[in-house]
């Protein structure tokens, strides 16, 4: 199934594209999850700019979005011999703005044909754990159930230099949208790292913004692996460096904020 079919995607005209998004995508703070939103915007920044691929990704999410219709309007800022541009707004039913992203794309043939040969990754603390052995996210009780968790099956994989890696379950067959794929893993990656710092604390743990740089490779597994770490706490603004990697093999880096809510 590819990554329109499988977020009810459907193209309406000039770019644009309509998604009719469940409550399966629903992260822990209501609305749909970040990572869904961002990759939605890296869909839809291919659709006007055929034939290049993406390398960068800018996202903020400025208001929740919650379950249904989508409206996705991408407007090029700049079309170039080697890069394009592209910013790509989400608007809710109520045709509020939910998201804007700015996606850079490559067109590949300008590119020399140079590539570094990888070693592979060994860890300090020890081989993380492969997904299928890896602990299953819980929801937070009974009556507190995350969506997301049931739909990506994200799990606890251990620690690499610092960083906690969890890997996500892809839930499409299109290895072509590998780079959208990056974009859930990453994002949902951020909250342990954090949580982790917080312990015992009840406070909201929200992340406003997703800043990706994509390495071009394509990954056709059944699940991503993101190791993110916390770079800073401060102030009650946590700032996290995420690492996406599938069979291996580098496909993001990025940034991200999370932002430490007082309670009422």
């Amino acid at each position: 199934m590819k990554f329109s079919e499988r977020l009810a995607g459907t193209p309406s005209g000039n770019g644009a594209w309509h998604f009719q998004l469940a409550e399966e995508l629903n992260g822990g703070f209501g609305g749909t999850n970040g990572g869904c939103l961002a990759a939605i915007c890296v869909f839809a920044a291919r659709g006007v700019a055929p034939d290049r691929n993406p390398i960068g990704l800018d996202s903020r999410f400025i208001r929740s979005f919650r379950p249904g219709a989508a409206r996705v309007v991408p407007t090029v800022l700049n079309a170039g011999r080697t890069l394009t541009t592209v910013s790509v707004d989400i608007f809710t039913e109520e045709d509020k703005l939910a998201t804007r992203s700015t996606i850079s794309l490559v067109a590949p043939e300008a590119l020399a044909v140079l590539s570094q040969v990888q070693d592979q990754v060994q860890a300090e603390e020890g081989a993380l754990m492969a997904y299928g052995d890896g602990k299953l996210w819980r929801h937070p009780g009974k009556n507190f159930r995350i969506p997301l968790i049931d739909t990506f099956e994200p799990r606890y994989l251990g620690k690499r230099d610092g960083a906690i890696a969890t890997g996500v379950k892809v839930i499409w067959d299109d290895p072509d949208a590998s780079a959208e794929a990056a974009c859930i893993a990453a994002d949902i990656s951020v909250g342990p790292p954090v949580m982790g710092q917080l312990g015992r604390q009840r406070i909201a743990i929200p992340n406003p913004d997703l800043s990706l740089r994509f390495s071009g490779g394509v990954a056709g597994g059944d699940h991503m692996v993101s190791l993110c770490r916390l770079e800073s706490l401060t102030a009650g603004l946590a700032t996290t460096s995420l690492e996406v990697r599938a069979d291996g093999a580098l496909l993001a880096v990025g940034i991200s904020t999370t932002t430490c809510l007082k309670g009422d």
